[in-house]
């Protein structure tokens, strides 16, 4: 499949640690293998680096016009309110 997925968060360390296991343990569990998960915060980022990417998951929404990327609001990935729809989005972009 060869797909990368970018997670972000504020600083790059806690929130999206958790997003990462979270979605790991998800793709595992449902055989999608071929996917790379990376993390970064939201300072080190700009468009180029959003559109390198298949699929951007982030704690919060980024307005940046330039970023041509699918942007997921990951946040129930940390609350597990709204989590199912969050990875039916991702397979979505995935399959």
């Amino acid at each position: 499949m060869d797909k990368k997925i970018l997670v972000v968060c504020g600083n790059g360390i806690a929130s999206s640690s958790i997003m990462v296991s979270v979605l790991e343990d998800y793709l595992k569990e449902q055989g999608i293998k071929g996917v790379e998960v990376h993390k970064s915060s939201l300072m080190d980022c700009n468009a180029e680096k959003y559109n390198s990417y298949d699929l951007v998951v982030s704690s919060t929404k980024i307005d940046n016009p330039n970023v041509t990327t699918r942007i997921i609001v990951g946040t129930g990935l940390l609350t597990g309110i709204g989590e199912d729809e969050i990875f039916e989005a991702i397979k979505a972009e995935l399959t």
